[in-house]
């Protein structure tokens, strides 16, 4: 028998046996990218082909903290400060209501839009001795439903956007700023270490795929906030949120998405809208600050 003639056999064998796994395995990793990407990026042309309007999104994943804040009562140890209003504290010691003496007067409206000086107004309002704390919060929207300029404490860059650390301050009928309302979650301190969130892009398919967005409506840019995901009576704990406002037929309203889980937020409580001027005129003077 040749051995040498059977060797070179073997040897051929192995050689074209490992050519044959090696293309089994790259074409079945194609395979694999094909099913993959075609049907992220197809999610995306689906949704404009209904007539969805789509802002920047894209695949980038922030890294993000948990942050604590222990429980307190800044707000009522510190209303007595304020002049220039009527406010109160409610029982829990966590929502300040306030009507101005000195309505704030916009030049803008519901109609044409509000300019840019009336934000410059309205910043200067907030970051003045007439609010609490005011320096911590930045403009987050204007709210339609209830006519209110929302300005939220922003934590490691974040807003705290799910109203329990935010000032409503009110447009009246008369076209002016005549009361407004705070919450204020504190001072706060990260935990663990930060971690990866989904992107933006992901947080608006979520949605579409959960029939929360539908066609002939606008997708406005995704902010990442802060939600609290844990209430205990010396702390709470807040996690990141995607923030998606959404404009369709129905109007205006903000979509949530957990930036960890991908699971859909319910829209959290809003403050309860302050009463008139000619309401609290007989309040007992250690109400009036």
């Amino acid at each position: 028998m040749d051995f040498r003639k059977v060797e070179n056999i073997f040897l051929i064998t192995f050689l074209l046996l490992n050519i044959y796994l090696l293309i089994s395995y790259l074409n079945r990793t194609d395979i694999q990218q094909a099913s993959t990407a075609p049907g992220q990026v197809n999610l995306i042309r689906e949704m404009e082909q209904l007539g969805i309007n789509l802002p920047n999104l894209t695949e980038e994943q922030p890294e993000v903290y948990y942050i604590q804040a222990d429980s307190h009562q800044l707000l009522e140890e510190n209303a007595n400060q304020l002049e220039n209003q009527a406010g109160s504290i409610d029982q829990e010691g966590t929502l300040y209501t306030s009507i101005l003496s000195a309505p704030i007067e916009l030049d803008g409206d519901l109609d044409e839009g509000f300019t840019a000086e009336d934000f410059d107004t309205l910043d200067a309002f907030v970051n003045s001795d007439a609010i609490l704390f005011g320096e911590e919060y930045a403009f987050l929207r204007f709210d339609r439903d209830q006519n209110r300029f929302i300005y939220a404490q922003e934590v490691q860059g974040m807003p705290i956007a799910d109203g329990t650390s935010q000032i409503s301050l009110f447009y009246g009928s008369d076209g002016e700023i005549i009361s407004y309302q705070q919450t204020y979650a504190g001072p706060t301190i990260t935990q663990g270490s930060p971690q990866a969130v989904l992107s933006n892009r992901r947080a608006v398919e979520i949605l579409y795929e959960n029939h929360e967005i539908s066609s002939n409506s606008t997708v406005n840019q995704p902010v990442l906030t802060y939600h609290r995901t844990l209430y205990l009576e010396d702390l709470s704990m807040y996690g990141p949120v995607w923030y998606v406002p959404v404009s369709d037929a129905s109007g205006e309203r903000v979509l949530r998405v957990d930036a960890f889980e991908g699971t859909i937020i319910s829209q959290p409580t809003a403050p309860t809208t302050p009463q008139e001027p000619e309401d609290v005129e007989d309040e007992p003077d250690d109400e009036d600050n």
